[in-house]
C-alpha cells in the first residue's frame, strides 16, 4: 500500500512540475516570444520594408533636385534627409544581428554594405559638391550619374528581398541571398571608386562562386 502510495505521490509531483511549467510558458514564455517577434518584424520592415523604399524616394529626390539645378545648400540638404534614411536601414540590420547570431548568422555584410553607401554619399558625393563641381555640366551630371548607379543598386536588392517574403527566411538563407546580391552588384560594375572599394573590403571575386 505505501508502496503504491509513493508511487501516486511522485507521478502528481511530476504532473504538478509539468503543469507549473506550462503555466509559466504560457503567462511568461509567449509573450516574451510575441515581442520578439514583433521586433523583429518591426526590424525587417525597417530595413527591408519602408527603410529600402524611402532610401530609393530620397535617392529620385536628390536626383531631381540635381536636374533642376538646385543650389549646392537644396542638394546637400536632401543628401542629409538620404543619409538619415541609409543610416536608419543599417541601424535596422544591427539590431537584427543577435537574432541571426542566435542561428549562427550574421548581418555583418548586410549593415556594412549600407555603411558603405552611408560613406558614399557622405564623403563622396558631399566632398565633390563642397569643391563646386556642381558649377560645371559636367561635373554635375557626373553627380547624377553617381547617384543613378546608387538607386539602381537599391532597387535591386529592395526587389531581391521583398518584406512580405524576407520575413520567412531563415537567417542563413538571407544572409547567402544578400552576399550573392551584393557580389552580383558589384562585380558588374566599374564605374566608380566605391566599387573597387567593396570588391577588395569583401572579397570579391569573379572567379569565386557566391558563398
Amino acid at each position: 500500500m505505501k508502496k503504491r502510495f509513493g508511487l501516486w505521490a511522485w507521478t502528481s509531483c511530476i504532473l504538478l512540475v509539468c503543469l507549473l511549467a506550462s503555466l509559466y510558458y504560457n503567462f511568461k514564455g509567449l509573450p516574451y516570444k510575441k515581442a520578439q517577434d514583433q521586433s523583429y518584424s518591426a526590424m525587417i520592415n525597417q530595413s527591408f520594408g519602408n527603410g529600402l523604399k524611402n532610401a530609393l524616394t530620397e535617392t529620385d529626390l536628390v536626383i531631381e533636385s540635381l536636374r533642376d539645378r538646385a543650389s549646392d545648400a537644396s542638394v546637400m540638404q536632401r543628401l542629409g534627409i538620404l543619409s538619415a534614411n541609409l543610416k536608419t536601414v543599417e541601424t535596422a540590420f544591427i539590431s537584427m544581428d543577435p537574432a541571426f547570431a542566435a542561428q549562427g548568422s550574421s548581418t555583418y555584410l548586410m549593415y556594412n554594405v549600407m555603411t558603405d553607401y552611408y560613406n558614399f554619399v557622405q564623403q563622396d558625393v558631399a566632398e565633390e559638391i563642397n569643391n563646386h563641381t556642381l558649377d560645371k555640366d559636367e561635373g554635375r551630371n557626373k553627380i547624377i550619374r553617381a547617384m543613378e548607379m546608387m538607386r539602381e543598386d537599391l532597387t535591386e536588392l529592395h526587389r531581391q528581398f521583398p518584406e512580405d517574403e524576407v520575413i520567412m527566411w531563415r537567417p542563413a538563407r538571407m544572409e547567402a541571398e544578400w552576399r550573392e546580391t551584393v557580389r552580383n552588384i558589384v562585380l558588374r560594375k566599374d564605374q566608380l571608386d566605391l566599387y573597387e572599394r567593396l570588391k577588395i573590403k569583401y572579397g570579391f571575386d569573379a572567379n569565386d562562386n557566391a558563398s
